[in-house]
């Protein structure tokens, strides 16, 4: 009898995809045993202004593919760009596990977005549908938690997962790219380039290939 096969959802905006994610799929995969990481990008994102969303849904998709190429344990799925419409986590992860073979599931995401799962759209329902992993950071008070407990009857499917903390963002990665800085070593060099050979965020091409 073969074990059950375990798979991570990883969706986000991705605007762009850096190192920190990559690091918090890795070291997760990791922990929980996962077969493989589905990394879903947010073609239309429900809890953010359509205006802060720099770059378009394939060029977004084209970075995140560009990211997790070279590991075998990341996949992609266009499931919510394809939609081309707003799309919730919980209508998002059964379409996922319709198209990838797995027996356990688990939506990754940072403890901090997890602290909020109350203003999340159905968050029993998606407790129910694969596991919360609340991916902390050194020294995370997993106490900040507890206020869920009274609030879902699911509560008991959220999972800490501690990985290294890496104090890289998506609005400081574009806010240097448009300052003419260097976000070498912050994002994939696949990624890079693609910033580069695109102008995305308002970077130069030249600049970007200096830094």
């Amino acid at each position: 009898m073969r074990a059950p096969k375990r798979v991570g959802i990883f969706g986000g905006t991705f605007d762009p995809i850096h190192q920190g994610h990559l690091i918090i799929a890795e070291q997760v995969a990791e922990a929980l045993e996962l077969a493989c990481v589905v990394f879903v990008p947010g073609g239309v994102p429900p809890h953010k202004e359509a205006h802060t969303v720099k770059a378009s849904a394939e060029d977004r998709f084209e970075m995140v593919e560009r990211a997790v190429r070279g590991n075998r344990r990341f996949v992609l799925d266009r499931v919510e760009v394809d939609a081309g419409r707003t799309m919730y986590s919980v209508e998002t992860v059964p379409l996922v596990k319709e198209k990838h073979e797995g027996d356990e599931w688990f939506f990754i995401s940072g403890a901090d977005e997890v602290s909020n799962l109350l203003s999340w759209k159905q968050p029993d329902a998606l407790l129910a549908q694969a596991r919360m992993v609340a991916a902390t950071r050194p020294g995370y008070d997993v106490s900040n938690l507890d206020h869920l407990a009274a609030a879902l009857k699911n509560f008991d499917r959220i999972v800490p997962v501690e990985c290294t903390r890496v104090d890289i963002s998506s609005t400081g990665i574009r806010r240097r790219l448009a300052e003419g800085g260097s976000v070498r070593y912050l994002v994939p060099d696949g990624v890079r380039d693609l910033i580069a050979d695109r102008g995305l965020y308002g970077a130069g091409k030249s600049a970007v290939e200096r830094a």
